[in-house]
């Protein structure tokens, strides 16, 4: 669904709209400016609608007065794969070469040196494919001259400082959602003080924290279009779907078309389908799937795994079941005063895995609920012997408690590698190490490390794969687990979002990535290893 102002509410006293201003955008990128990238790669960029509309309006509106544009500012929001990057490329090119402005500057602002990169290699590509680009424009490292306006453009990113003393006619901000706070934005905006009719031009798909300078112009282009706020100078440009309680409308293709003007061309139907069947079967990529493609604003921090779901995992089996077998670890160690968890995942022959949970907490800590919300259900959880839970007597963490366990727990099964947290290894882990040969192996807590790891454990759990004994430490801490995002849907737990503790299912997450980890490089060698003859014999002749 499309938002944005009312033309027909702009007073025509004052303002007009300029037929050939607004088709020479349009002529021009259609003209000049090719796809760079895909199947369409080096032929003409053709507009498409949305397209033509949006830059109509920006260019096209004057002021009756002065005869310049009426807009100096615009926020456009829109999902991924509409083609922002190439419509970003074609004004960016139109505002060096034939906006009229002599000795012009205008930047590109990208969140990162990779995201400045792939702009710069379009914006560039675009010129390689026309001669008329090639012969006026000439490409350096990271920008563009026109020398015979004294005009430049340059692609920068926030990771790279900002441009102080500028005197710029033009900036576009790529992703804003993306960039770490507001200041490559305000060093844009505050310099163009000197320019008779700057543009500053934001694009960018709606984010995951509500608290950052994107949704504050988010929200200000929403209050324009509800004419709470009134910026005659701002042309605001929404794309979203509709956000409701009801899955089945929010997932639905007309929700989704709704908030893709491009949806049928550089958005393929049977992808669509694809990330709404994944958003409907993975709790966790509901809120990736409103934010990327129906361009909702989320929340960053959200639950993971449902109680129903998890406890569709419940059976009934302890440790004398599993005794003997393989079985992967994780250990994730906290400070002196706080849960600390050693997590055991046994593959099993078909398929699943069966968890078995050990935890430790100063008994102090407990009973006094000075970090623990839990408080006394601790207590009562410890004096369940099949829970596992140790309250030790020491006032900080126990190691020689937490050593002995492990060394119990190595006597019982065939612990193949124990991954743990690199921030909690200390003289611990290296004692279990030297003294009782387990192997270890640390486990990143990014995006990178974890993500796999997450993924993998929900679809185990939604395909009832993930067996567990309805352990109450491990069931409390994945109720307490909260999951943040990246803007590839990458996740990660994150400890400081989480209203709680959530360690012991950290170390659960490591533990059954290790496994995933070893397993595919186990089958790699495998392949590696295998001679083509294995199955097909020998053939003389």
């Amino acid at each position: 669904m499309k938002t944005t102002i009312d033309f027909l509410k702009i007073d025509t006293k004052k303002y007009y709209f300029d037929e050939y201003a607004a088709d020479k955008v349009v002529r021009f990128i259609e003209t000049f400016c090719t796809h760079v990238k895909g199947k369409l790669a080096g032929s003409p960029y053709i507009l498409q609608d949305w397209e033509r509309d949006f830059v109509r309006n920006l260019f096209g509106w004057k002021i009756k007065s002065t005869g310049l544009r009426k807009f100096r500012e615009s926020y456009l929001q829109i999902p991924r794969k509409n083609s922002k990057t190439t419509l970003s490329a074609g004004i960016s090119l139109y505002m060096i070469l034939a906006d009229g402005e002599k000795g012009g500057e205008g930047f590109f602002g990208a969140s990162s040196r990779d995201q400045a990169r792939i702009a710069f290699e379009i914006i560039s590509g675009m010129i390689r494919n026309n001669q008329t680009l090639s012969k006026h424009l000439q490409v350096y490292r990271n920008s563009i001259e026109f020398s015979q306006e004294n005009s430049f453009f340059k692609v920068v990113s926030s990771e790279a400082g900002t441009s102080h003393g500028a005197n710029l006619s033009f900036a576009l901000v790529d992703e804003f959602h993306t960039h770490r706070n507001s200041e490559l934005y305000d060093v844009f905006k505050t310099s163009m003080g000197a320019r008779e009719q700057p543009l500053l031009l934001t694009i960018s798909t709606a984010g995951s924290d509500k608290n950052s300078a994107c949704f504050d112009l988010y929200d200000y282009s929403r209050k324009i279009i509800d004419g709470i706020i009134e910026d005659e100078s701002f042309l605001p440009v929404i794309y979203e779907g509709i956000d409701s309680s009801d899955l089945d409308k929010v997932l639905s293709m007309e929700n989704v078309k709704r908030a893709n003007p491009s949806f049928g061309k550089s958005i393929r139907e049977d992808y669509i389908i694809d990330q709404i069947n994944k958003a409907k079967q993975m709790p966790s990529y509901l809120n990736t799937f409103k934010q990327l493609h129906l361009n909702i604003w989320v929340d960053s921090a959200e639950s993971w795994i449902s109680n129903s779901d998890w406890m569709a995992n419940s059976i009934d089996y302890g440790e004398e079941d599993l005794i003997g077998q393989e079985c992967w670890a994780g250990l994730d160690l906290a400070n002196n005063r706080d849960l600390n968890a050693f997590i055991l995942a046994f593959p099993q022959s078909n398929g699943k895995i069966k968890t078995l949970s050990y935890t430790f907490l100063p008994l102090e800590a407990a009973e006094k609920k000075d970090n623990i919300s839990a408080g006394k259900a601790f207590l009562g959880w410890a004096r369940q012997k099949n829970n596992h839970l140790y309250l030790t007597d020491k006032r900080s963490r126990d190691d020689d408690f937490i050593f002995e366990k492990i060394k119990e727990l190595s006597q019982k099964f065939i612990i193949k590698k124990t991954a743990y947290d690199r921030w909690g290894a200390d003289q611990l882990v290296s004692r279990i190490e030297t003294e009782l040969g387990l192997e270890f192996t640390s486990f990143g807590q990014g995006y990178k490390s974890m993500s796999p790891a997450i993924k993998k454990m929900e679809s185990l759990v939604i395909e009832n794969k993930l067996l567990h004994n309805n352990n109450p430490v491990l069931k409390w801490c994945l109720s307490n687990t909260k999951i943040v995002k990246d803007d590839a849907g990458n996740v990660k737990v994150s400890k400081e979002r989480s209203k709680e503790k959530i360690d012991a299912i950290v170390a659960l997450i490591m533990a059954v990535g290790q496994y995933q980890l070893d397993l595919a490089e186990e089958m790699a060698n495998q392949s590696i290893n295998k001679s083509p003859y294995d199955d097909r014999g020998f053939f003389f002749v």
